[in-house]
């Protein structure tokens, strides 16, 4: 072979390669070819929104329109693949009512599962019952609730909220006083907490690694409510010698309850709200969740603490300066302005607070419920169960995605498919900090210093984003998460390749629904999503932008098995 021959060889090859991969020299091509017809292999949900939502397959994605369970103070107990959720109800709070669901697309409603009335004991007629929450010890189904008490009364004259606990052979009852040798719960409550002079509510069990029991609550005083913790030698029984006051209002930690710098929790007038306490341990750690500024504000948000012990001292993650340093759930307001999310757009969300955490599969969930009116900041709002993905950092501290009012994906235990994302190997071209394209974390607070170094960065002009799996899946669906800061929009893809034809051509982002202009704001958690109606296997997969200003991404969620 001549020398001359070898030379314009070379130059073939460069000119195939270039045009392969892209005029810009990239290794990625600025245009594939695909075999997959829209509404025949894939559906982009975008596609699919009639002015009012979007359409989807329910087995596959969730969205929290706040429709199904009407229910105020959730909670969730998991039996044998089976969802048990109770909360104060929206029908008659004076009853407790429960609702169930195999998959969070269908629900039954069970009525009135405990009715004070019935039994004629130390609730007021009217009782009142509020925050029941489910557990199982030794087969025995205990129901822990807050009610008011018609033999004792605050200084105002008004019946004071006490904590007790029924008792049922099954999760849906019916459930009765408990009643033995060392409690009377028909006559009197069983958490009788006498140094209380204002009342008790929002009762919660968290049972440690060693079996050791722990029961929270709020008091209620005349100047704050203050959350408390105590042992328990039974589900019924209290050790009230370890009684110790956990997290107040505003305070760093209990111990130092003068020093109030965290004034985002007291934007109540009046009396600083904390309530509805909720224990969670990781990594060693033990975390004291809680909702501030009362379940009719629009701010009502989850706040957290965090001890070596369950009995604390718990410490709230503070730095000088800064705002919403130990917020969980919820979108941050001020009183003031237009600084915040909720001033931003008053029809996002409203009173997402009162949780507690679930498990569906091996997946941690928080339940919690949310204004109907998404507007909010009535006085008396009613509220509907949501929930949301919670997960935990390299270092075992707790975050949520949420909360969320767009299609999200269902856990791997309901769907089938789980996010294969995050054992990838991340590959990028004119991206910056790609590797939170596959951490879990998706930025919503966009008002808080320093979220924007959580999102990606894509440069002008093409980038490129590949995730190289660690085996072949077969792939279900996919969501691409938009940035959170409205000046860095993406609103289309090019493409998004996941090999032998299988790619999808310019998926669009649900814009009508998600982004207002006019108030330069995008809904957080909302993302590109597509869903394949014939699943096929691939490796890989690799996202196609090109914009002419600088745009972000938060995550990238493929749905393999």
């Amino acid at each position: 072979m001549s020398k001359k021959i070898s030379i314009l060889m070379i130059v073939v090859i460069l000119l195939s390669t270039l045009s392969a991969c892209g005029s810009n020299g990239s290794k990625y091509p600025e245009t594939v070819e695909s075999n997959l017809v829209e509404g025949v292999d894939y559906i982009d949900h975008a596609l699919t929104y009639d002015g009012s939502g979007l359409t989807y397959d329910k087995s596959m994605w969730y969205v929290n329109d706040l429709k199904d369970i009407p229910l105020a103070d959730p909670h969730v107990y998991v039996e044998d693949g089976k969802y048990y959720i109770v909360g104060t109800s929206d029908r008659d709070n004076n009853v407790i009512d429960c609702f169930t669901t195999t998959d969070f697309v269908s629900y039954t409603r069970h009525t009135s599962i405990y009715n004070p009335a019935n039994f004629e004991g130390w609730e007021s007629e009217a009782a009142a019952i509020y925050a029941p929450e489910l557990y199982c010890f030794d087969g025995v189904y205990y129901m822990y609730y807050s009610a008011f008490d018609r033999g004792q009364t605050d200084p105002d004259g008004i019946s004071r909220r006490r904590n007790s606990v029924v008792v049922a052979d099954n999760p849906l009852g019916p459930y009765r006083p408990l009643q033995n040798d060392k409690v009377d719960g028909l006559n009197t409550p069983v958490f009788l907490d006498k140094n209380v002079k204002f009342g008790a509510l929002d009762i919660t069990v968290f049972v440690d690694d060693d079996k050791q029991m722990y029961m929270y609550y709020s008091v209620a005083t005349n100047e704050n409510q203050h959350i408390v913790g105590v042992k328990m030698n039974s589900p019924y029984e209290v050790d009230w010698s370890t009684y110790t006051p956990l997290v107040v209002p505003g305070a760093l930690n209990s111990t130092n309850s003068i020093l109030k710098p965290l004034n985002w929790e007291m934007f109540r007038d009046g009396t600083p709200i904390v309530e509805a306490p909720y224990l969670i341990k990781s990594n060693g750690k033990y975390y004291m969740t809680y909702s501030v500024n009362g379940c009719w504000d629009k701010f009502y948000n989850v706040c957290y603490a965090v001890s070596d012990s369950p009995l604390g001292n718990f410490v709230k993650p503070y730095q000088s300066g800064k705002t919403w340093t130990n917020l969980l759930l919820g979108y941050p307001g001020t009183n003031i302005g237009n600084a915040t999310v909720n001033n931003q757009w008053s029809g996002f969300a409203s009173g997402t607070a009162h949780h507690c955490f679930f498990n569906i599969g091996d997946q941690v969930m928080i339940g919690y419920h949310a204004h109907q009116d998404r507007n909010g900041n009535g006085r008396y709002e009613r509220r509907a169960f949501a929930f949301d993905y919670l997960h935990f950092d390299k270092n075992g501290v707790p975050f949520c995605n949420g909360p969320t009012y767009s299609i999200q994906p269902l856990p791997e235990d309901l769907s089938g498919y789980f996010n294969i994302s995050p054992m990838a190997e991340v590959k990028a071209e004119n991206v910056t900090n790609a590797g939170a394209i596959n951490d879990n974390y998706i930025v919503d607070c966009y008002n808080l210093a320093g979220e924007s170094d959580k999102e990606v960065s894509l440069g002008t002009g093409y980038s490129y984003i590949e995730l190289k799996f660690d085996r072949t899946y077969e792939i279900g669906g996919i969501a691409v998460y938009n940035s959170a800061f409205y000046e860095k929009l993406l609103a289309e893809i090019v493409y998004i390749d996941l090999g032998n034809g299988n790619a999808v051509h310019y998926p669009q982002f649900s814009y009508d629904q998600y982004v207002n202009d006019a108030k330069e704001f995008i809904f957080p958690s909302s993302a590109f999503t597509i869903e394949f109606l014939n699943t096929f296997e691939a490796d890989h997969v690799v996202i196609c932008v090109k914009s002419d200003h600088s745009v972000a991404l938060n995550e990238i969620v493929v749905l393999g098995k």
